[in-house]
């Protein structure tokens, strides 16, 4: 298992969508480069959040 931190910003200052950056470690794990589509799957149970992210082929 990894654990890495992340800074969470705003994507554009007039809307409410934020941006955060993957660490070079999980860029490199996954392959992806700029362009790449990702796909995420969020699954909350009891309370517990897990999120999995895939790039797409």
């Amino acid at each position: 298992m990894f654990n890495y931190t992340s800074k969470i910003n705003y994507a554009n200052p007039k809307t409410n969508s934020l941006r955060v950056g993957l660490p070079k470690e999980i860029v490199k794990l996954l392959k992806v480069e700029a362009g790449d589509v990702m796909d995420w799957q969020v699954d909350v149970t009891d309370g517990e959040i897990t999120v999995i992210a895939k790039k797409l082929e």
